[in-house]
């Protein structure tokens, strides 16, 4: 169901069903500060909203909760969650008496932008009776239009979409301060912040590339085990994926290393430092970047569908690549390539598909033009992704 949510000035069609039978009493909505977590659920649960970043609300909550949910409707939306940790015990509680009297009446959301905390809680106390999904950034197909500098310089931040005047680096800078410093880091325990802010800038220089931890362990003067410690955390709470290679065994030359993304295109345009589009569009980075904007516009329209689909990437010890390879529901694949200039795939990419014995239903090629006919292959534009997907999920 596609919710339509309203910014000043501006409206977006977000692609998520809040209408999820079959799940949990409990439902996580997991995603990072300022997508929108909260602005979905009320305009499209009906439930009452309770918003845990009032202090003295979760003192209150945090002396007795029982009391608190007692006084409250049974459909309740508990925003910033993981600030009052009492909640969760009070929860598994409440879930657990119902079920004994076969009367489910309890329906919560939960939100919180800090996942580190909030898969704590719920690991502790709700295992077993919450469902999880998924929000981030604004899709191409929810903005309902693509354009390269808008989505480098702004990616989508539903606030930077929905106000012109915002200034981006500013917008973005205030956002890792506050985000990916207090609360990751922060939160985390993570004393060498330098440190911390330094492994994301690298893993930003890294972006759409072959991701090996143990040179940003090198260039970072931090072990390897500290570094990959901080990518998980940077994972779970959304903001970058380490994208694994498709392997198996009818070819043993394929590599084994991950490809880095961001879930946001913008987060690495900006952590690598670039502040005008010019210079960065005749970058070595621009074709990176491209190939991140896909990815992320392909994993939105999986994750937004609530499908299973998987995303690997696909690459020979010869060099030769598919940028992704997606293994679908029906265990068939679609191999894609994003790139800003069209051109088709070659021989050697044929060969190396071919090699893998793999069912493949279509070859697809993302460009900036789409209006170039590409024989053997679909050939789309980003804009173009969701519908083509689609047809095959």
């Amino acid at each position: 169901m596609d919710v339509i949510l309203i910014w000043p000035n501006m409206w977006f069609n977000r692609d998520f069903n809040v209408k999820t039978p079959g799940s949990l009493p409990i439902k996580v909505l997991r995603g990072p500060r300022q997508v929108g977590k909260t602005s979905l659920l009320v305009k499209a649960s009906g439930f009452e909203l309770v918003s845990l970043d009032d202090p003295s609300l979760r003192r209150i909550i945090q002396e007795d909760p029982r009391t608190f949910l007692d006084q409250k409707a049974s459909k309740l939306i508990l925003d910033e969650a993981p600030l009052a940790p009492a909640l969760f015990g009070e929860l598994k509680r409440r879930i657990d008496e119902e079920r004994r009297t076969g009367s489910i009446k309890s329906d919560f959301w939960l939100t919180g932008s800090n996942q580190t905390l909030m898969k704590k809680n719920v690991g502790e106390s709700l295992a077993g009776r919450a469902s999880f999904f998924d929000l981030n950034t604004l899709s191409v197909h929810e903005i309902g239009s693509f354009n390269l500098q808008e989505q480098c310089l702004r990616g989508g931040w539903p606030d930077l979409r929905a106000h012109n005047e915002l200034d981006p680096v500013r917008y973005l800078n205030d956002l890792i301060s506050s985000f990916v410093e207090r609360d990751i880091a922060m939160a985390a325990g993570i004393e060498k912040l330098s440190a911390f802010q330094l492994v994301l800038q690298l893993n930003a220089g890294r972006t759409g590339q072959l991701y090996v931890a143990s040179e940003v362990s090198r260039l970072a003067s931090i072990d390897l085990t500290t570094v990959q410690s901080w990518n998980l955390l940077l994972q779970q709470n959304g903001l970058i994926d380490l994208l694994q290679p498709f392997s198996n065994n009818a070819n043993k030359r394929l590599i084994k290393s991950p490809k880095l993304f961001f879930h946001d295109v913008s987060f690495a345009v900006r952590l690598q430092g670039w502040t005008d589009f010019s210079p960065l569009y005749v970058s070595p980075q621009m074709g990176h970047l491209f190939e991140n904007i896909v990815y992320t516009e392909i994993h939105r329209s999986i994750i937004n569908r609530s499908k299973t689909a998987k995303i690997y990437h696909l690459r020979s010890k010869e060099k030769v690549e598919v940028d992704f390879l997606v293994a679908l529901p029906n265990q068939k694949y679609l191999a894609i390539e994003a790139k800003m200039n069209p051109r088709p795939f070659n021989k050697e990419q044929y060969a190396l598909l071919k090699s893998l014995k793999l069912p493949i239903v279509d070859h697809v090629v993302v460009s900036l033009r789409s209006d170039i006919p590409i024989p053997d292959a679909t050939h789309i534009g980003i804009d173009g992704l969701w519908e083509t997907l689609g047809k095959y999920l």
